[in-house]
């Protein structure tokens, strides 16, 4: 059962416990005060009734424990009402234990096993300790042997009623589990059913839409057959010129494998001749030094013979000087006469001596004169010569350096070049893979020709199987509208 369902059937027998114990009071008291003479103390048994009704105004904010309270009320009242009451020899009081059957035996539509163990503990507990309290009331009721088998007696009648409320819990689950079930069953054969008209609306509709499509696609094959044809002899063109490529792709090769190797021929003699310009400057630099080295020799002979002329002219001074004390001298034998003639002819021949020496200076003089300007000649000659020599190093340096750009530009036409036989071999590995595809293209466009034959025979067949789908789908839905009409009638 569902929430609400047993809120309202414990609303249900909470409004019958209230009135089987409102009743029982009212009925119990008038019937102890007519027919057993009844007294003041007697009004005790509308406790019960009392308590009934403070339930009921408090039954909201008792909520689920209202069923305990109302099971409450017959054991304590009825107890108090024992020991109070009971003090003559009436056996009508006897119906207490008849109450506490009843009561318990409405406990049982709560279904609750809890609800009847709380009361049949109050019961025996509250009526236990009264009757030790007051003894009189209760054994004017029973004898001890009578309340034990009273006791023996509502024992077994809370356990056969714990029984029954467990059973029928346990049917009621039964009934939830097999009405869930079949709760289920229906909603799944309902939803089965319009899936069903679902799927048989859009059977029916496919089929309407197969038998078009199979005249659209018979007519698209064709099509794609012509197409598929032209392509095919585009391709059997394209692998036409694809096998020229490759003819011409040995050609290719071979000229690159000789612009290759001359190219690495021609860095190879670029190296050696940068390495003889590179020793053609090493051995003008060693001229170049060698030259400023004889400039300078040239220089030293030059102040050499510039210090032979001071010593000519010196040597020249000292002749004149000679030449000219000889001429004294020869006066001064002229004076002396006879004695003066031995130092006359001495004199005379210093003089001689002193004209033959400049005579011979003289002569040394225009020597050294065209020594001195051979020097001159020579030094002016290793000037030129250095300069000459330092232009043509220039030159040279120039030429290592435009060898050397050469032979850097040189290296990097050599690995373009290898970079384009590279890039040539990966080309025609490329055009290979081409062909390849191309002869695999071509063979799978004969294939897919026949498959477009076998789908165009296909498609005519298939229009044939419209007609009998859209029978079936008419079919179906049939028998979904049948089911359906089923199923509202079990609804």
């Amino acid at each position: 059962m569902d929430q609400l369902s047993m809120k309202n059937e414990e609303k249900l027998i909470n409004n019958i416990l209230f009135l089987y114990i409102l009743g029982v009071a009212i009925s119990g008291w008038a019937f102890v005060m007519i027919f057993l003479n009844g007294g003041a103390r007697e009004c005790v048994f509308l406790l019960s009734g009392l308590s009934a009704i403070v339930t009921k105004l408090l039954e909201k904010s008792l909520g689920n424990r209202t069923k305990y309270v109302y099971a409450c009320i017959p054991p304590i009242i009825g107890a108090i009402t024992v020991a109070v009451s009971c003090t003559n020899d009436s056996p009508g009081y006897v119906c207490i234990t008849h109450y506490y059957f009843v009561a318990t035996l409405l406990l049982v539509p709560y279904y609750k096993q809890e609800v009847l163990k709380f009361s049949y503990i109050i019961t025996i507990v509250v009526n236990t300790i009264m009757m030790i309290l007051f003894p009189a009331g209760f054994l004017k009721l029973h004898s001890v042997i009578g309340w034990i088998f009273t006791t023996i007696v509502y024992t077994v009648l809370v356990a056969a009623c714990c029984f029954i409320c467990y059973r029928t819990t346990l049917l009621f689950g039964m009934v939830e589990k097999k009405e869930e079930d079949l709760k289920n069953v229906l909603d799944e054969v309902q939803a089965l059913s319009e899936d069903l008209s679902s799927a048989g609306t859009t059977l029916s509709s496919i089929s309407e839409n197969e038998s078009a499509s199979a005249e659209e696609l018979a007519a698209t094959s064709e099509q794609l057959v012509e197409r598929n044809n032209v392509l095919s002899s585009k391709t059997d063109e394209s692998m036409e010129n694809l096998g020229e490529l490759r003819e011409w792709e040995s050609v290719v090769a071979d000229n690159v494998s000789k612009v290759e190797a001359s190219s690495k021929d021609l860095y190879e003699k670029s190296k050696e001749n940068e390495k003889l310009l590179q020793d053609l400057h090493t051995i003008n630099g060693e001229v170049s030094e060698s030259m400023n080295t004889t400039n300078e020799i040239t220089q030293r002979l030059s102040e050499a013979v510039q210090e032979i002329g001071v010593t000519l002219k010196l040597i020249s001074d000292i002749s004149n000087s000679i030449n000219l004390l000889s001429l004294n001298a020869s006066i001064e034998a002229a004076r002396a006469g006879e004695a003066g003639k031995g130092f006359a002819v001495v004199a005379s021949e210093v003089g001689n001596l002193a004209k033959s020496t400049q005579e011979s200076l003289k002569v040394v003089q225009s020597v050294i004169e065209r020594v001195q300007q051979n020097v001159t000649d020579i030094t002016t000659q290793v000037g030129e010569n250095a300069a000459k020599i330092g232009t043509q190093n220039e030159y040279v340096a120039n030429v290592i350096s435009c060898m050397k750009d050469m032979k850097e530009l040189l290296n990097i036409s050599a690995n373009a070049i290898q970079t384009m036989g590279d890039a040539h071999s990966n080309q025609a590995e490329v055009i290979k893979k081409t062909v390849t595809i191309n002869e695999d293209i071509a063979e799978s466009i004969r294939s897919e020709n026949e498959q477009f034959n076998s789908i165009n025979a296909m498609a005519e067949s298939n229009a044939n199987d419209t007609t009998n789908v859209a029978a079936q789908a008419n079919a179906i839905n049939d028998m979904v509208e049948k089911m359906t009409q089923l199923l509202t009638q079990n609804n």
